[in-house]
């Protein structure tokens, strides 16, 4: 992969099939730098499999992707080492002195300064994800790649994540996709929403724009994108 245009990955003609079943056909798509892009689409349209493309996780049948050699991912299991201090679970790869001092302001900026040599089985299932959000941050990513990172979380801690990374992003400003089931997730954190259907970009809609007047339209649109009917109680 190679940046282009200053964007923070480009696909285009994007094509992945899984012997004669066709996942991916013919996709395109921009994200910009401190762009937040939330993907929805039914189980098995193509979403994880265009964000593994995107990561270099899985390879593609035809068409390019422009954007860094590796991109930060966060998963919905925090995937941390648990023999492994949190500092060193963040640091991972990294030079080990200059890794360290990353890792513990990384920390810091995630919410738990002071805990770099705690342990990961110490952590709320909240907590390993922020030690999994610093993890993937420390780098100064150009795109960072979140699949339903917040999916496994209670309802008040997954409020508090994602009032997290939007801080983390407007700080740290990556291109992000967020793919995920929950609507009410997309329009709280992204931009801009994509709803995924047939391997292809069904639809596009701009979070500021269809929200001027209250989430709610935007809601209903969504949900009838993904074939759910809401019907209105009688006054």
């Amino acid at each position: 992969m190679s940046l282009q245009n200053n964007a923070a990955v480009v696909v285009r003609d994007l094509h992945r099939h899984y012997g004669k079943r066709i996942v991916i056909e013919g996709l395109n798509l921009r994200i910009e730098p401190g762009e937040f892009v939330a993907m929805l689409g039914e189980s098995g349209c193509g979403k994880t499999t265009l964000l593994r493309a995107l990561a270099g996780l899985d390879p593609v049948d035809g068409g390019s992707i422009d954007g860094p050699a590796q991109p930060a991912v966060v998963f919905q299991e925090h995937r941390l080492l648990p023999w492994a201090p949190l500092w060193q679970n963040v640091a991972l790869g990294m030079d080990t002195a200059e890794g360290k001092a990353k890792a513990i302001a990384a920390l810091q900026e995630v919410g738990l300064g002071g805990r770099e040599n705690d342990w990961p089985r110490n952590l709320s299932g909240g907590q390993a994800q922020r030690v999994a959000l610093a993890r993937a941050l420390v780098r100064e990513p150009s795109l960072l790649l979140l699949d339903e990172p917040f999916a496994a979380l209670d309802a008040l801690t997954r409020i508090k994540m994602h009032e997290l990374i939007k801080d983390l992003v407007a700080l740290h400003r990556p291109g992000v996709l967020l793919v995920t089931h929950d609507v009410d997730e997309a329009i709280a954190l992204a931009d801009r929403i994509l709803v995924m259907r047939g391997g292809r970009i069904a639809s596009t809609y701009e979070v500021a724009a269809e929200t001027e007047s209250g989430p709610q339209s935007l809601r209903h649109k969504l949900l009838g994108q993904l074939g759910v009917t809401l019907h209105e109680r009688a006054a």
